[in-house]
Formats: structure tokens, C-alpha cells, sequence
């Protein structure tokens, strides 16, 4: 590996945190996905990393997808440029094993067969949490790799508003503005944002052929265009001093064109002026609050509705689904430190008509606890225990039993020591079983387990996990059910801290092992990949920011066959400068070296591109 990773690199990696973690310490750093409830990061077992507005601000990423792979040390292949789908792998796990809640509420699709990354725009984001290993104890379903939280902005006491416009390469335009307003009785929070650019063509040529790594321009291949409008709104009424009800909507509207893949093995894809596709998502949320000294208890209806309409050189589609939730929830706050989470929900899963005929849902009825425990067993030095179970009865699959356990143990000061266990239980979408897509009804649940250790301080960590998955949903020509285990193994190294009271840095450096029950190595996941990221505090107005991605040997098709799509290194580069405390200007830099280099065999990705943008603050 060392032979591939410049010296430049290097430096950097041994160098790296986030300006985050510094100006706000651990101490104000809180997570809420972990146990079902806000605890601080320092009091979590599991291996988290939160990225936080400020980290957020400081990257310049505009979607979910970008911050991920910039900042979340999160592998990622994607078919084309902005909204093209995009594949998230968690410690080798695919997106569909991973839960994505924004605010509470699910925004896993039942009828498609991924996770719309990079159609979430992050204007009016907070927060990203992203809870590794199986959280299936917790959560239920989708959740058997992970659960990637997302945390939207809330308003605070008076009137404030946030207005961004950004311009920059591929004629790409993005204009957001936020505005909220509280008082002791109430609070809204009114925003949208608008993303558009030209694009470039998705598909170039593969791995191999003759003009592959030759400019899109000099080939005459056409450009796929994206659209994105996304609104949000949240409204809070405190009903009195222990009772409060919340309602929120986020909607996405999307169009995006796209190019055709031919019809025949091996299945290429072929520039097309063809495709395109409509995407309808609607996440809605209404919660009752009640807290006092003992409880503090939540009851919420959500409902997400995804309407997707496509056309290809062969045909239209139309895939529309739901997710409808009642939940209920109580933490009961037992000795000092100590608490008791249980509940229970409702759940609907729909598939609407593909055909007049086509009709699918599956619903399921839960129950889940959670015991936690902060404790001193040895003077000044905190032991964390956590122990969720969780019993969900689906009327359409086998019963599911899962839980997880946790233990963190400080040594000294900040050094200490985490273990988790957990298992998890993953439903075929409905999109799988009844798709337009490679169906295939005769799909089972998979069941996985999950486990990791951490040696580790606030700065420097080394955690080493091992997952397995029973009976893994793979895609091929079509969805298939191997027989058998599938495993995940890998060690993760990660750095984060402040030096010279002027620089932020942050690195992470993961290794990884994925192999099916054949024992053969899983596509799109790099063995080795390395992220670097490090900002640069010039003065109280201008800081610099950097960063870096090595991804090694990865292969497009299983058992290292197929394009290698992985040995190269990737560089951007941002300035953020501040003109008052109400007005900044900054600048980013895409693939500062201009590297040709693709995620997905015969999908392109961004050229060197440049990017400036005005943010006012009221």
C-alpha cells in the first residue's frame, strides 16, 4: 500500500482532526441515535462519529452523499455525477442495510432497492451521527449495519435567518435560504433550498477501451442535467412546562437525467438522451412530548412516501412506496445515571401499483427495552453498560428477535476501552421481492450479527470489528439469496485533534475484508482507504481547509475480476473568509489534480471544478 500513497499524503494523515471536536468539546457534543435518546458522545459504547454543523459549514458539501465520503470515512460508488444513485458501504455493509432517519423518521425507500443520498441537501442539517454495527435491537428493520441519523436545525429564542448562493463549474447553481423564529411559547422553522447544474454525460468509457480517461467534451457525448428543490418546515407549541408538540415536513423534488445501459452481458453502460426520472420524496412527523423529573416520554406518527417516475430507450416505470409509523416511548430515569427506555410501534410497508395488480405491503407490530448504566467501579473512572432487546412480529416474514450489548471502560483519564455486540434482521425491500428490477418473491430476511472492540482516547483510536451476514441478498442479473455466512472484517484508525492552537485536523484509515458464502471477495468495496481532512485557522476571518482521499485495490465485479476502480488519490481544497459576523465568502476546489478515476465501471465522475459562494447570517 505505502508505495501508492504519496509522501504528501502521509504527512497529512499523521497530522489530521476537525475544528468540531475542539471549539466544541466532547463535553457539547451529544448523540441521539446510539440508545434511542440524547446521551453525550463521551457516555456511548458504540463506535460514532458525528459530523457537526460546524464541520459541515467548514467541508462545503452540498449533499448527503459528498459529506459522507468527504467526512464519514464511508466508501461510496456512484452511477454519474449529482443525483446519480449512490451506493454507501458501512464497514463493507451496503446502503440497504443501513437505516437513514431524518428527525425521527425513516427515509428508507420499500420500493426501490437503495437510499437517495445524494438527493438530501444539507441547508437546514445540524447534525450527522453515524452509529456503526448492527442497531436492529434498537430500531428494528434496515438498521442490521448501521443508522445514519440526521439532525435538522431548530429554531432558538427570536427571529434568525440563513441565505446561501453558490455558483460554479457545469453551469451548477445553488440558492438556500432558512428563516426561524421562537419565544417561550413556540417556534417554526421555514426553509428550501434549489440545486441545478448542466452536468456532465454519466457513463463514459470503461475501464479499458481506447478512449478511456479522454475529456467528455472531445468525445461529443451529451450532458445529463439535475434538478433538486427541497423545502423543510417545523412547527413547536409548548403546551405547557413538561408538554410540547412538534410537527415537521421535508419534501424533495428531483429530476435527473441519466444514461441507458445496454441490453446485453455485460451489460454497459451506452450515452443516451433518453433517460431521466422524476423523484417525489415526503417525510411527515407529528410528536407529543412529555417531561418531568422521571419520565420523559414521546408519542410520534410519521409517514415517508417516495413516487419515483422514470423512462429509459426500452420503456417508463413507476415505482411509488410508504412508510408508515406509530411509535411510543419512555425513558424512565432510575439512580444516578441510570435509565429504562421501552415502547412499542406500529409499522406499514407499502409498494403501490406498479400495474393495476402489483399491490405489496408488509406490516409489522414491536416491542423493544433498553437498560443503561453509567457506573463507578473503580474511583474516577467510568464503566458504561447498555443492553437493548427487541421483538418485531411481521405478518408477512419469520418473527424477528434481536439485541445488542455495549461496555466502555476508561482506564485513565480519557483513555478507554469499548466493546459491542449486536444482531440484526434485515427484510427484503419490496422493490426486491416485487420490483421492476431483477424481482424475486422467493426473498428471506437475512440475519446478521455484528461485533467490534475500541482502544482508545478523545484524539486517537483503533477499533477492530467482525460482522457476519446469514443468507446475503446480492444482485446480479437479478436479486439472489446466497447460502451460507458472509463476512465482514476490517480494523479502523482514526485521529482527531488540534495543533498549534491554529489547525484542525482529522484522518481515518480503514481496512477491509468482505467476502460472500463462496468465500469470494465482494465488488465496490476498496481494501484499503484513507481520509484526511485538515483546515488551516489563518486568522479570526480566513481559514484554509484540505482534503485528501486515498482509495486502494477495488474491483467492479466479485472475486477481483472485472475494472479496477480504486488505486488513485483524490485532493479539494476550500477558504472560507469572514467579511462580518453576518456576512463570509468562500471557495472550493474540486480534484485539485484534475484525476480521472471512477467508482462505478463506465460512470463518470467530476473533473477539476471550481465553486464560489456568498452565506449571509441574520
Amino acid at each position: 500500500m505505502s508505495k501508492n500513497i504519496p509522501l504528501s499524503l502521509l504527512l497529512v494523515a499523521l497530522l489530521s482532526p476537525l475544528h468540531a471536536e475542539n471549539q466544541h468539546t466532547l463535553e457539547n457534543i451529544n448523540v441521539t441515535a446510539s440508545q434511542g435518546t440524547e446521551l453525550n458522545k463521551k457516555d456511548v459504547t458504540d463506535s460514532v462519529t458525528v459530523i457537526t454543523k460546524e464541520a459541515i459549514e467548514e467541508s462545503l458539501s452540498t449533499n448527503l452523499a459528498d459529506l459522507l465520503n468527504k467526512l464519514g470515512n464511508l466508501s461510496i460508488s456512484q452511477n454519474g455525477g449529482a443525483g446519480g444513485t449512490a451506493s454507501i458501504f458501512v464497514r463493507g455493509m451496503d446502503s440497504k442495510r443501513t437505516l437513514v432517519l431524518i428527525d425521527g423518521v425513516r427515509f428508507n425507500s420499500p420500493a426501490s432497492t437503495g437510499i437517495d443520498y445524494s438527493h438530501i441537501m444539507l441547508s437546514n442539517v445540524e447534525q450527522v451521527e453515524i452509529i456503526k454495527g448492527a442497531q436492529s435491537g434498537i430500531w428494528g428493520g434496515d438498521a442490521s449495519a448501521a443508522v445514519i441519523n440526521i439532525i435538522t436545525s431548530k429554531a432558538k429564542q427570536g427571529f434568525s435567518t440563513n441565505a446561501n448562493i453558490e455558483y460554479g463549474s457545469y453551469g451548477t447553481s445553488i440558492t438556500s435560504l432558512q428563516t426561524a423564529y421562537a419565544t417561550q411559547k413556540y417556534n417554526f422553522q421555514l426553509g428550501g433550498s434549489i440545486f441545478d447544474t448542466n452536468g456532465f454525460s454519466t457513463v463514459e468509457p470503461i475501464f479499458g477501451n481506447t478512449d478511456y480517461g479522454k475529456d467528455q467534451s472531445a468525445l461529443g457525448l451529451e450532458k445529463d442535467s439535475y434538478n433538486n428543490k427541497s423545502f423543510n418546515a417545523k412547527l413547536g407549541i409548548n403546551l405547557s412546562d413538561n408538554d410540547s408538540l412538534e410537527m415537521s415536513i421535508q419534501t424533495i423534488n428531483s429530476f435527473v437525467k441519466y444514461d441507458a445501459s445496454l441490453s446485453v452481458s455485460p451489460y454497459s453502460p451506452a450515452d443516451s438522451v433518453i433517460g431521466q426520472s422524476y423523484l417525489k420524496d415526503r417525510l411527515y412527523s407529528v410528536a407529543y412530548k412529555h417531561n418531568d423529573k422521571i419520565n420523559d416520554l414521546e408519542l410520534r406518527y410519521s409517514l415517508s412516501t417516495f413516487d419515483q417516475d422514470g423512462k429509459s430507450n426500452s420503456s417508463a416505470y413507476r415505482l411509488t412506496g410508504s412508510v408508515e409509523e406509530l411509535k411510543i416511548a419512555d425513558k424512565i430515569t432510575y439512580m444516578q445515571n441510570s435509565f429504562l427506555l421501552f415502547g412499542a410501534s406500529h409499522q406499514k410497508h407499502e409498494q403501490e401499483a406498479v400495474t393495476t395488480d402489483t399491490n405489496r405491503e408488509f406490516s409489522s407490530d414491536s416491542a423493544f427495552i433498553t437498560n443503561y448504566n453509567k457506573l463507578e467501579f473503580f474511583e474516577g473512572k467510568n464503566t458504561i453498560l447498555t443492553e437493548s432487546i427487541r421483538y418485531d412480529k411481521y405478518d408477512k416474514f419469520e418473527n424477528s428477535l434481536t439485541g445488542k450489548i455495549g461496555l466502555k471502560q476508561f482506564i485513565e483519564n480519557d483513555l478507554y476501552i469499548s466493546t459491542n455486540l449486536g444482531t440484526g434482521f434485515n427484510t427484503p425491500t419490496l422493490g426486491q421481492l416485487y420490483g421492476k428490477y431483477g424481482a424475486n418473491p422467493s426473498l428471506k430476511p437475512e440475519k446478521s450479527f455484528t461485533s467490534d472492540i475500541t482502544l482508545g482516547t478523545d484524539t486517537l483510536w483503533f477499533t477492530a470489528y467482525y460482522n457476519e451476514v446469514k443468507d446475503l441478498i446480492e444482485y446480479t442479473t437479478g436479486y439472489i439469496q446466497g447460502s451460507g455466512v458472509s463476512t465482514f472484517r476490517g480494523v479502523e484508525l482514526g485521529y482527531e485533534d488540534f495543533v498549534f492552537d491554529t489547525i484542525g485536523l482529522k484522518a481515518m484509515y480503514t481496512y477491509l475484508e468482505a467476502k460472500n458464502a463462496k468465500k469470494q471477495n465482494l465488488q465496490r468495496r476498496p481494501k484499503h482507504q484513507l481520509d484526511a481532512y485538515a483546515v488551516y485557522y489563518v486568522s479570526n476571518k480566513l481559514d484554509l481547509g484540505l482534503g485528501i482521499q486515498y482509495i486502494g485495490e477495488r474491483y467492479d465485479l466479485v472475486n477481483y475480476t472485472g475494472a479496477q476502480t480504486g488505486k488513485y488519490t483524490l485532493a479539494n481544497f476550500t477558504t472560507n473568509y469572514t467579511f462580518s459576523k453576518n456576512l463570509s465568502f468562500y471557495t472550493k476546489i474540486n480534484n485539485i489534480t484534475d484525476k480521472h478515476y471512477q467508482t462505478v465501471d463506465g460512470y463518470a465522475t467530476e473533473d477539476r471544478s471550481f465553486y464560489l459562494g456568498l452565506n449571509a447570517k441574520y
